[in-house]
């Protein structure tokens, strides 16, 4: 048996595999209804819950810095602590519309004259833990830090903010009034959290202040304790907090090593993490007695990133080839197939299935054709050998690419050895290279050391402010955080458009555009929409998946029992 037969047989052996793994399991699957509900939470009023409670929850990291505009604090688990302790002007609801959060701001208003002005009426019951209220200052200073003008202050991306001409009060220090200089679509993803501007109108307070600590609250919790020892973060109730109090006496978020939060939530340690979609891990979860998984589509999709600047893929050609190349739906239903999940191919980068506008933009590009594949290698110049089969051969180097996964990620590995698989169908030999999880983008996606890698991408109900930075052209010979450096100049226009008019169907318009191009681009190929499986105890409400939605930290809480009521 040839080449072509052997990867056949391996890629159905590994969906043998996973559905052999469902059939021995007792565990019921999740109700396929799931995929149309945009969230999860177990919804209860305040008054069927009882007061009091710690609850127990398992994060991935204890981060070093707490500052979530710091490169170094930009990751998840900041966000999952600060969201019950800072305030943010906006809240999602579940379908990722925005609302002003009345504990922050009572009114706001948008107007467009000679230019874009947001005002927001403040909660002047609104307090720092300080004592200090909370003013347009704290948006200023924020605004300022994030605008880009001053490089001392170590930030992530200042889009949106360098858009901002002035903040300035009202009339009074409890009315903002945000001037742009150009207009901007998506104001409510600013100022997500605030910070005080102690923290903030220094270039050495902003980029230190929150490194090991969490220095001010503002919210339903407070900090209580980081203890780097046990890798834990304690927040109480505050109880200077002045609307409604949290229902829970407090939360201690626990930090645990890769494949350690299954047996944690089995054995009790934890009552709440999110689950990764492996069919392992979710029916070890699902199955608990005690607990249950909670499931929504999520904010992020999975995706393949194709580096353009490796020489091979440095053709588009080629990108595309790997695009025809890829059988996504061998990839999907060995993902989430032993879930329960239903497969939904992903055909848009920058809006999800489950947002208005949604639009397949890929033409014949996402569909499954090695004919199509070889068609285009040949075209290329990467002719097969004689035989007809093996690697493609071009001035004597053959068609080989790296593919990077993290060390010790099974799905990871196991996806990684289906593309291998489906590559070698169409003459293209993928080495795969387990690496260090921790090293994986410091050291080779962010510098360019690999060819092929797979990870996931958050658009969420922001997309473009969430993502501008994936896909801009390089400037001054810096790619920043487009990993792929593939660049167009039209898909930047396309960007800065969208953001840039206040009406949402060409908003809408101008980001499936800017889509289009990237696929003709061959710029990653986006694979699925990554359902949001988050672990609880099914005596807790008010918790678990969110989809585009924010969660109302004070209102989570125990199920009161008959006799509480």
């Amino acid at each position: 048996m040839g080449q072509r037969g052997r990867s056949s047989v391996t890629c159905a052996a590994v969906l043998l595999t996973l559905v052999t793994l469902v059939a021995c399991q007792d565990v019921p699957l999740l109700d396929s209804r799931a995929a149309s509900v945009e969230s999860d939470l177990n919804p209860m009023p305040r008054e069927d819950l009882r007061q009091g409670g710690t609850l127990r929850w398992g994060i991935t990291e204890l981060p070093t810095q707490w500052n979530p505009y710091h490169p170094q604090g930009n990751v998840e688990t900041v966000t999952t602590v600060l969201e019950g302790l800072m305030p943010s002007p906006f809240v999602l609801d579940s379908g990722g519309t925005p609302h002003p959060d009345p504990d922050y701001v009572v009114d706001y208003s948008v107007s467009v004259d000679e230019r874009q002005t947001l005002r927001l009426s403040l909660n002047p019951e609104a307090r720092w833990s300080t004592g200090d209220p909370i003013t347009w200052r704290d948006y200023a200073a924020l605004a300022t830090a994030l605008g880009g003008d001053d490089q001392r202050f170590h930030m992530v991306s200042p889009v949106g903010y360098d858009r901002i001409a002035e903040v300035a009060p009202g009339e009074n220090q409890f009315e903002v009034v945000v001037v742009f200089d150009e207009p901007y679509s998506e104001y409510a993803s600013l100022f997500y959290p605030l910070l005080p501007a102690e923290t903030t109108s220094d270039p050495d307070a902003f980029n230190e202040d929150f490194r090991e600590t969490i220095p001010v609250t503002a919210g339903p919790f407070t900090l209580d304790n980081i203890d780097p020892t046990a890798r834990t973060v304690t927040v109480t109730r505050d109880d200077d907090w002045w609307g409604e109090p949290a229902m829970l006496d407090g939360i201690t978020y626990r930090a645990l090593e890769t494949g350690a939060f299954e047996g944690a939530f089995l054995e009790g340690g934890i009552d709440v993490f999110t689950v990764p979609t492996e069919t392992s891990s979710f029916l070890r979860t699902h199955g608990a007695a005690d607990g249950e998984v909670r499931a929504a589509p999520g904010q992020a999709y999975r995706h393949l990133t194709l580096n353009g600047a490796a020489p091979a893929l440095s053709d588009v050609r080629v990108r595309q080839a790997i695009f025809h190349g890829v059988d996504r739906r061998a990839l999907a239903d060995a993902a989430l197939g032993g879930i329960g999940w239903p497969v939904e191919m992903l055909n848009n980068r920058l809006l999800l299935p489950n947002r208005p506008g949604y639009a397949d933009n890929s033409g014949d590009l996402s569909e499954y054709d090695p004919d199509a594949a070889s068609a285009l290698l040949d075209d290329a110049g990467w002719p097969r050998p004689e035989s007809g089969e093996g690697v493609r051969v071009r001035d004597g180097e053959t068609l080989t690419l790296r593919m990077v996964v993290p060390r010790g990620h099974a799905a990871g590995r196991d996806e990684a050895a289906l593309i291998r698989d489906m590559l070698e169908e169409i003459g293209v030999e993928v080495l795969v290279e387990e690496v260090s999880g921790d090293e994986l983008f410091s050291t080779y996606v962010f510098p360019g050391n690999y060819d092929l890698v797979a990870f996931n991408y958050a658009p969420g109900a922001f997309p473009v402010t969430a993502t501008r930075y994936q896909w801009a052209e390089q400037w001054d010979g810096d790619w920043a955080g487009n990993v792929s450096k593939i660049g167009d100049p039209a898909i930047d226009e396309n960007l800065d458009a969208a953001l840039a008019t206040l009406d949402p169907d060409q908003s809408t318009e101008l980001i499936n555009e800017a889509d289009r191009l990237l696929w003709e681009n061959g710029h990653t190929l986006p694979l699925y929409q990554r359902p949001q499986l988050v672990a609880v105890r099914d005596d807790v409400a008010n918790l678990g998946a969110t989809g585009l939605g924010s969660l109302r930290h004070a209102d989570i809480g125990y199920v009161a029992a008959p006799d509480d009521t």
